[in-house]
Formats: structure tokens, sequence, C-alpha cells
């Protein structure tokens, strides 16, 4: 990989166009069965990779012939969509087993490392990512107390699957309808049938234990890079690792949603979908039919509407078991609030846009570029520089007119209370300076404005780590 980073492309304002799905893999597969129909469903419906409830298996103390209380087809208010990634390292190369550790390092076990909670809510044509952290401490049914990734131990063959879902259907009192899976190995092959994703970051960034090596700036993340990124945990500004990575995470699903809606990428569906499909594991009930079913639900939401989420903890301390050291987590009390409004429908304000000592996610930060030439190179290539950063840039490029700015040339507006998204922009235009936007300047909902004159140029990134 080279040394020098890629400048971010002039590839013009973005235009707000329809996201009919929920994830890379997902929007891949409905968007090509919407179009071509009943062929397709059957094509598709042979290269999924099922469990069936049998699969799933009995949890600890339910009855062997009980029926499972969680998965079903979709709810016409709400569904729900469990996305799990395990640390399974089935598949892998002996250089990335020697740097992650093989089964028997990690003591013979599966764990999530990856626990999403997908809500889509087809009347408001939302989509909410909401992230648990994997070292969680959580009541696992019928097992009792432990950190929410252990529920997977019996992995997809055992057990595991339908015992996370059960688990976080416990803590936040929504039905999880679907399960949908995938190893290291299926996230790294996913990523390269789309492509590679181009991501942009402020500083290099190395982990050995994950294997990343990346320089600073704007790049190309094929499915080992992307892999390595999610998995990182181990940068200088990562105070809670696990929530730091969660950030990332977050950050890099914002980019390969930013991706998919591009016009062009559109055109390539129909090559991408068996390889795609070929590296995910679903539940029976997740059918091409219900695809389908719910894509005709979803159509019209927006990027503007996808939202990310963290449940509200708090770290605890640490815990050192073998080789495997985590920091224990708690669930604080604004969790339970969350999920109510998440369940009821209601605005989420800023309950789990942070988790504690861990500046924001870019993917929670809505970002706009103002300018008095909004189609000027400058405000396309800030733009273009956020976008691909997993920035939530859904305003797009706006007239500097629109707004009253409080000063002349270049400079990065926040709003009150939006100073830490602020910084977080500032590590990517570290020569801009952060300015308190006066009442009323930025629109609701908007956290900041990044003011562009026409002869902006983005500066190349530090060489030293900056925490935001």
């Amino acid at each position: 990989m080279s040394d020098a980073p890629i400048t971010p492309a002039r590839r013009g304002t973005r235009l707000r166009r329809p996201l009919i799905a929920f994830s890379a893999g997902v929007a891949t597969i409905v968007t090509l069965l919407a179009s071509l129909g009943l062929g397709a469903y059957v094509w598709a419906d042979r290269q999924r990779t099922t469990l069936s409830i049998d699969a799933f298996g009995p949890t600890p103390g339910e009855d062997a012939g009980a029926a499972p209380d969680v998965l079903g087809r979709c709810a016409q208010r709400a569904c729900n969509y469990l996305l799990l990634g395990s640390d399974s390292r089935e598949g892998l190369t002996e250089e990335e087993i020697a740097a992650f550790g093989d089964d028997e390092h990690l003591g013979g076990t599966n764990r999530a490392d990856t626990i999403i909670l997908v809500h889509t809510r087809p009347g408001s044509k939302e989509a909410i990512f909401l992230s648990f952290p994997r070292d969680l401490w959580v009541d696992i049914p019928g097992a009792g107390p432990g950190r929410i990734n252990s529920a997977f131990e019996g992995g997809v063959e055992r057990g595991g699957a339908l015992l996370v879902a059960k688990t976080v259907k416990a803590i936040t009192g929504m039905q999880i309808h679907h399960v949908m899976y995938v190893s290291l190995l299926g996230f790294q092959r996913v990523v390269d049938a789309l492509g590679g994703i181009e991501m942009c970051v402020p500083y290099a960034m190395q982990d050995p234990l994950s294997l990343l090596d990346i320089p600073a700036g704007c790049q190309h993340f094929d499915g080992f890079t992307a892999l390595a990124y999610v998995r990182t945990r181990h940068q200088p500004c990562d105070t809670v690792p696990d929530f730091a990575r969660i950030g990332r995470q977050q950050q890099f699903l914002r980019a390969v949603i930013a991706k998919i809606l591009r016009p062009e990428e559109l055109l390539r569906l129909p090559n991408l979908v068996p390889r795609v499909l070929d590296n995910l594991v679903v539940d029976e009930g997740l059918n091409p039919a219900e695809l389908v079913y719910l894509a005709g639900l979803l159509e019209g939401v927006g990027t503007e509407n996808v939202d990310f989420r963290a449940v509200p903890t708090i770290p605890e301390g640490i815990v050192v078991e073998g080789s495997y050291l985590s920091v224990v987590t708690m669930i604080e009390e604004d969790a339970n609030e969350l999920f109510r409004r998440i369940r009821e429908g209601e605005p989420l304000g800023d309950l789990g846009a942070e988790l504690a000592q861990t500046p924001p996610s870019p993917a929670n930060v809505v970002a706009a570029v103002y300018s008095k030439d909004p189609g000027g190179s400058a405000a396309t290539n800030v733009l273009e520089l956020f976008t691909e950063g997993g920035f939530n840039t859904s305003p797009g490029v706006v007239q500097l007119s629109d707004i009253e700015a409080p000063r002349r040339g270049s400079f990065i507006l926040f709003r009150e209370g939006a100073e830490p998204a602020a910084k977080v922009v500032g590590t990517y235009l570290h020569d801009l300076d952060l300015v308190p936007a006066p009442e009323g300047v930025l629109p609701e909902g908007q956290d900041v404005g990044i003011v562009v004159a026409p002869a902006y140029e983005i500066p190349e990134p530090k060489e030293t780590v900056e925490c935001p």
C-alpha cells in the first residue's frame, strides 16, 4: 500500500438518493430482487446459506421442543434485524491466525465481536443501527450474568445466534425478526465483492493485533484492510477500546452506505449479489420474498434518516481471563429510555449518540459544507472528504448566503453542545478555527457547518496524532 494519501476526487455535490436497505449485503440483494422479480426470487433463494430453527437449538433452561420466542416475519410497523460478526478464525490465512490467535488461543469458544440491532420503521422511513459493546455485562437468558458476546459461545450451529437474539430482546424489549451472521473471512469477502470502500482517516494507524497499517488521508480499503480497521481497538486515542471500535465500525458502515447509493454502483448489482449472498448466513425466514417486501416498505428512505447509536454504557473495570483482556461495561439508566423511544418511534435526541470517554463517531456528526460557490472544487472536495470519512453529509453543499456567517474566510461552525463533534471534524481540517455558531445560525439537527472559501485547499494530514 502506498504511503501517499489519495486526493479526494471531484465528483460533484451528492444528491439525496433513495436508501432501500440497511447494510451492504442486504442493500445489494434487495435492490436486485425488487427489480428482477420472480426469476430472481427462485435463483437467489438457492444462493442463501441458512440457519434453520432446529440449528438454533434450545437455549439453556428451555424445553427441547419449545418454539423460539424470537424470529419471524417482519411487522408492518417495524422490523428488527440482528447483525452478528463473530471472531471465528475459520478460513483465515496463517498470517492472520498468527496475529489474531486461533480458536484454542481464544479458549476454544466463539464470541460475537460485533452485535448490531438494525431497527427499521417503514412508516417514518427510518433505519437505526444500535451497537452493543461486546463486553457489556448483562443477564443472559438461561445462563445468568455474563458478557453479551459470550452468549454466542455455541456459534451459529449450536444456538449461539438465537441466544444472542434472546438476550438482545430481553434487554431492549424489541422483538428480533431476523438474524444475519458473517465471519471474519466472510466480512473480508463481502467488502471485496463491493469493490472495496474509499475511506478517509485523519492520521496514520498501525495495530499488529489486527494487522492494520494505513497512512493518513483518503485511500482504498480492500476487504483485508477494512477488517483490520473495524477490529482495531489499540489506537492512541482509544481511552475505552471497545467504545472506540464501535465508533469506527459505525463510521465504516456510513461510508459503505454512501458508496452503495452512487448510481454507478447500482448498475453493478447483478454481478455482486451471488458473491455477497455466498458470505452471509441468515435465518430461514429471511428469504428473498421477505427482502422484496422490505424493499417496498422502505422505498424512499434517505441517508438523512439512517441513524447510528450505541447502548449507553459506562466502563466498570478491567478483567483479564487468560490472554483475553476486556473493559467490562454496565448499562446506564439512559439506555432504557433510548430503547423505549426506539420502540415507540419517538425522536432519540442525543441518547446513545456518544459513549463515555470517547469522541463522537463521524457517523453521528451531521455536517454541511457552506460555500459562495457550491459547485466549485473547494466545496465539492471538502464534501467528498467527509463523505468518505464516514460523516453524515446528507445536508450536502449549501449556499453560504443561507446563513449569517459570523466571520469571513474558512472555518468550522458548531452549534451549542456540539464542540466535541467539531473537534472530530477539526482532525481532518486542522488548519481551520472552531467557531461557536450564534443561536439560530445553523439549522436544527445540524451539528457542524464547514464554511469553505472558494480558494480553500484541504491540508495534508498531520504526522502526529492529536486526540479530539
